[in-house]
């Protein structure tokens, strides 16, 4: 795990506002690739299965969060888009995983009943010190968990935006991994699967980008910065 990887950790650990929430869920998304392998290799099948699964189930269940969250009908409809599509495409993946001897993550990752909800990195991370930093080596998509454990404690207007801006990011790394697999993956099926499911990703991007424009700030992390003590 490189050591970007584990500043962003500590960032989401330590932090308590929403902009380490927002720091973490840009920047560790668009690196969870690099983070999980060495730098200049190219994208296994293996490592595609288990990004685009794990990101899929994250979606779906940060906007089932949304729709319990948010009071803006444009915002509920996009997050109905995200659960539709990213399901269809994760049932899609896991029969081309079991196909080609692939192992495919949990089918409840990131539900209410994942077992990763009770790591003590998670219910306690204040308590994180010395070589307990180590265990995130065997748990490569903790920053993800930790910023949505944030962002269950926001809501209203600041939800919408941080949402909003975590789907930007997040689809914006998607498309950019998935037109790498459409490209160089050796296993013909993920492949075709990686280039049909990339303009429904595109579309995720744009819907986000216009909602973001429209309902965002220009700087969302900024707008959960606390003011300098007086």
């Amino acid at each position: 795990m490189n050591m970007k990887r584990i500043v962003l950790n500590k960032l989401v650990v330590l932090a308590g506002a929403v902009v380490a929430v927002n720091v973490a869920w840009a920047d560790d998304n668009a690196n969870s690739t690099a983070a999980m392998q060495p730098p200049g290799m190219p994208l296994t099948s293996q490592q595609f299965v288990s990004d685009a699964a794990v990101g899929g189930m994250e979606e779906v269940y940060l906007s089932q969060l949304a729709l319990e969250k948010t009071t803006n009908e444009d915002v509920k409809n996009l997050a109905n888009h995200m659960i539709k599509d990213h399901s269809a495409a994760n049932k899609k993946l896991e029969k081309i995983a079991q196909d080609e001897n692939l192992t495919f993550p949990a089918t409840n990752t990131f539900a209410a009943d994942d077992a990763n909800w009770s790591n003590p990195l998670l219910t306690h991370p204040e308590n994180i010190k010395g070589a307990q930093m180590l265990m995130m080596t065997n748990f490569p998509y903790l920053a993800d968990y930790q910023a949505v454990q944030q962002l269950k404690t926001i809501s209203g207007d600041q939800f919408d935006r941080v949402y909003l801006d975590g789907l930007v990011q997040d689809h914006t790394s998607a498309v950019s991994e998935f037109e790498s697999a459409s490209q160089s993956l050796s296993d013909e099926k993920l492949k075709k699967f990686a280039d049909k499911t990339l303009p429904t990703l595109r579309k995720h991007l744009q819907m986000a980008r216009d909602l973001d424009a429209k309902y965002g700030t220009p700087n969302a992390s900024a707008m959960a910065t606390p003011p300098p003590a007086q």
